[in-house]
């Protein structure tokens, strides 16, 4: 075993029609996301343990470390399988013999029948994620105190506090992170970059949605479940336990999507044609096909596109999916070369709209008093450079800029954090400019900005923010000022 490295064993890289995949059907598959709208971020698509074509929309790159969120449940999920292999448990064992420091009464017959293979299958005693049913500083605690709805293993509940609960498992028994015990199992085998992490929800690592790795990264894992755990003849995960965790194990009828009502394995959702997905908020995506030997992996940003998710999937299938040919396809030159140039020139869209207005040349430089409220946004300067923009906006917290791209994005800490942060602004008319920020760090959401300039010297602000931005509240608003004279 001590012979398996990342560097002996890479995974190699063919053109996409020695394989099956024609240059024509992925230039197809990105002129649908183009088309919807969809803020994609990355793309790998794997077949036959080779990578075909891969993508990444700047200012993302293959080095990019990207919040996985819900991916990282699988993550927890093979962990749970490794524990069982080394004789820490048994998946029938209940989860509470594990937790007894937690309990704060006696815990209800539920919860004490409820095993860990039941929090495996999302099939708790809870209804949701049990912080969300009663708050609580800790979440093992609200997990194991709160009163249940219902008898474990019977029916399907996405449960994130079932997954934390799965990682501290793995933390309590073998007295280590759960990334160090994946990593000495089985990450380091495969090449995972040694950057990853997983953030922290108190002294515990965040197995509901805390691991940041690249878009390779997520491919190589996605690979070795679909092979039940073997990696170029070695056997790293237990095989009989993949085969349960890749397969339906619970049904999912009262999903939310159309792509995740095929069911449930063990910390993976199953998927048409026979497949399973590892699944993250907004479009982190590792879509397996097993009967395809066939893996699609995608980072995105769908928060403020409804819809959104399934349209990456309906785009994959009805393209790449779609024209998959078991042998190889005659090469098209044409296409390939095209199928080139796009990935070379792969960006996140910035706003759509003018770069320039006559009434920049009035405003520009002015401060705008707005009316008492309790946001954000108390005074309000706007500037024009070249290329660019600035808000600066003054409150109780002190002055704040926030730069923006004219035509492309300014990249920067989002104001008064350490957020990662992308911004791109444009004129949608001549009196109304729209700025978009994208974080792009450990956050994964937007912050959308219309200000509206009135004839009148007024600046009306309509602020939103989407998805897990980790502003506060007072992001969220609306407020109107004038040019203080």
């Amino acid at each position: 075993m001590s012979l398996l490295t990342a560097e002996k064993f890479p995974l190699p890289v063919y053109p996409p029609n020695h394989m099956g995949v024609s240059s024509a059907s992925i230039l197809r598959f990105l002129d649908r996301l183009e088309s919807a709208g969809i803020c994609m971020h990355s793309y790998v698509l794997i077949r036959n343990h080779s990578i075909l074509s891969e993508g990444y929309w700047a200012p993302y790159t293959a080095e990019s470390l990207q919040r996985m969120y819900s991916v990282t449940k699988t993550f927890v999920g093979v962990a749970v399988g490794l524990l069982a292999q080394d004789g820490y448990i048994h998946l029938d064992d209940p989860l509470i013999t594990y937790f007894r420091d937690k309990m704060t009464k006696q815990p209800s017959r539920y919860t004490q029948e409820m095993t860990i293979r039941d929090a495996l299958m999302m099939c708790s005693v809870h209804t949701k994620t049990a912080t969300q049913i009663v708050p609580h500083p800790d979440m093992l605690k609200a997990f194991f105190n709160v009163t249940p709805s219902h008898k474990a293993g019977t029916v399907f509940n996405y449960d994130t506090s079932a997954s934390i609960t799965l990682a501290a498992l793995v933390e309590r028994l073998t007295g280590m992170s759960l990334m160090d015990y994946l990593r000495m199992k089985v990450l380091d085998k495969i090449g995972f970059s040694n950057e990853a992490y997983c953030l922290k929800r108190g002294d515990v690592s965040d197995g509901g949605g805390g691991l940041l790795c690249t878009a390779h990264d997520l491919a190589k894992f996605a690979l070795l479940c679909m092979q039940q755990g073997s990696w170029y003849g070695f056997q790293l995960l237990p095989k009989d336990y993949m085969k349960l965790a890749t397969t339906r194990r619970v049904a999912t009828n009262f999903a939310n999507y159309q792509f995740n009502s095929y069911g449930y394995g063990y910390q993976m959702w199953m998927t048409a044609h026979n497949g399973f997905v590892l699944y993250g908020m907004g479009g982190q995506f590792a879509i397996c096909l097993p009967e395809k030997n066939l893996i699609l992996v995608t980072t995105a940003d769908t928060l403020d596109n409804q819809g959104g998710l399934d349209v990456i999937f309906n785009s994959f299938w009805d393209t790449i999916y779609k024209e998959l040919d078991e042998e190889s396809v005659e090469d098209d030159e044409e296409a390939a070369e095209a199928l080139y140039e796009r990935i070379s020139g792969l960006k996140i869209r910035p706003v759509e709209g003018e770069t320039d207005s006559p009434i920049a040349r009035a405003i520009g430089g002015k401060c705008f008093t707005m009316d008492t409220n309790t946001s954000v946004f108390q005074n309000v300067t706007i500037g024009f450079g070249p290329d660019y923009g600035t808000v600066t906006f003054d409150n109780d917290q002190g002055s704040h800029e926030l730069r923006f791209g004219l035509g492309n994005y300014a990249r920067q800490f989002f104001p008064g954090t350490r957020m990662e942060a992308a911004a791109s602004g444009a004129w949608v008319d001549p009196e109304t400019l729209f700025i978009r920020t994208y974080f792009t760090g450990e956050n994964l959401g937007s912050l959308q900005l219309l200000l509206h300039f009135g004839g009148d010297g007024s600046l009306t602000i309509q602020s939103r923010p989407f998805g897990d931005t980790g502003l506060p509240a007072s992001y969220n608003t609306c407020v109107t000022g004038f040019v203080y004279e």
